[in-house]
């Protein structure tokens, strides 16, 4: 008879405490709908601590909407500055407990807008170039949606983005960034840079065969796209194979010849050819004028081009550099020809400088043009720009 009463209470303590779990998950649900959310966490905190909710979906999933409230509203840092993982949390227990599927949609649904605000937040971080704290952020929505039997393919991309970011800094990282590109590739995600940033990857491992084959796919599923073209040059220059990236750079010329990255990239690239020491001299000055004629087509479409603007300059400086060093080098006979050299030496130093100048307008503090200009002035005795010059670069 003892054993029998105590047992009748332990089974009305445990009666009593369902009672007012249950009724403290009331509260906490109808101070939800009224939006009270200081409320509502208040009674749905005290809900989900008694044992009895451990195996109630209802408590569980009433939390995770109470808490994905939260997260969404302006008092979250108040309130739980966490309240997106423990949304997903809870969210996730009320899931597994759900035997009946009772809530199985709205948390499918509500799990997806988790992932969403996952993938915001890897966003918000990775624009900081925070890439260790977004990658888990990102990786987090892809678990959802794979929970959802979906694939999020812009977290996927985030995370691939981090993982180039980390692989630029640290090639042990390479691996799982051509991974993670590869998986997007295969899942044919509609999105030329991810074959752009994937041959880079397989180049930058130094498999050249990997990295066409993957612009070719990309040519494929983007015909005639630009900037896959400028990638497969940009990998020719890289492997110094100029000629092949001239080919793939006049194609993309002919289909935009007013786009300046492609302008410019052929300026680049006849600029590199020039300076080819292999080639014959004849050739080499015909890829000097070439790429004079490029960078000055890049600025008659954006006259602001700062790289075309220093590069131009660069050419005619070091040029001239190089006449008045060839001049500097002849006997003291020959003294109508140093003038000579001397006079043209100086000529395209003076055709350097508005391009120069106009670096200077544009990128006040940039050291290498202070520089060239200071070379410049004293060279040409510009005296009252050689002191502005002077100050500027003390300064530094």
């Amino acid at each position: 008879m003892k054993r029998t009463l105590v047992l009748f209470a332990l089974i009305m303590l445990v009666s009593a405490a369902f009672a007012q779990m249950k009724k403290d998950r009331t509260s906490a649900y109808n101070y939800w709908m009224k939006k009270d959310l200081v409320k509502a966490k208040e009674f749905i905190d005290k809900a989900v601590a008694y044992p009895e909710a451990v195996s109630d979906a209802k408590v569980w999933y009433y939390k995770g909407g109470i808490y994905l409230d939260i997260q969404i509203s302006p008092a979250k840092a108040i309130l739980a500055p966490d309240a997106l993982n423990i949304a997903y949390d809870a969210y996730t227990k009320a899931s597994a407990l759900d035997t009946k599927e009772e809530y199985k949609p709205d948390i499918a649904a509500r799990l997806g807008a988790i992932g969403g605000e996952f993938f915001n937040a890897g966003i918000s971080f990775f624009q900081q170039n925070d890439f260790d704290n977004a990658m888990p952020l990102f990786d987090k929505a892809i678990n959802i949606s794979k929970e959802n039997h979906t694939t999020d393919t812009l977290a996927h991309y985030g995370a691939a983005l981090c993982l180039e970011k980390k692989a630029a800094a640290d090639k042990a990282y390479l691996d799982k960034a051509i991974e993670k590109y590869q998986f997007l590739v295969d899942i044919k995600m509609k999105e030329v840079s991810i074959y752009s940033a994937l041959a880079n990857l397989y180049k930058d491992k130094g498999d050249l065969d990997k990295a066409t084959g993957i612009l070719d796919l990309g040519k494929t599923a983007f015909p005639g796209n630009t900037d896959l073209i400028i990638t497969e040059a940009n990998m020719y220059i890289s492997t110094n194979n100029h000629a092949k990236a001239i080919s793939s750079l006049m194609v993309a010329k002919e289909k935009e010849p007013k786009n300046v990255s492609v302008l410019y990239a052929v300026g680049v690239t006849y600029d590199l050819l020039k300076n080819d020491t292999k080639l014959p001299e004849d050739e080499r000055t015909k890829y000097f004028n070439e790429a004079i004629k490029s960078y000055k087509e890049t600025l008659a479409v954006d006259s602001n081009y700062f790289d075309a603007l220093f590069n131009l300059g660069a050419l005619y400086f070091n040029k001239g550099g190089e006449v008045i060093n060839e001049a500097n080098k002849l006997p003291i006979s020959e003294t109508v020809k140093y003038d000579n050299m001397l006079a043209d030496g100086n000529n395209y130093l003076n055709l350097a400088l508005p391009y120069l100048e106009k670096c200077e307008t544009l990128q006040a503090q940039d050291k290498p043009t202070l520089i060239s200009l200071k070379e410049i002035y004293t060279r040409l005795k510009i005296t009252d720009k050689l002191s502005v010059i002077n100050a500027k670069l003390s300064n530094m």
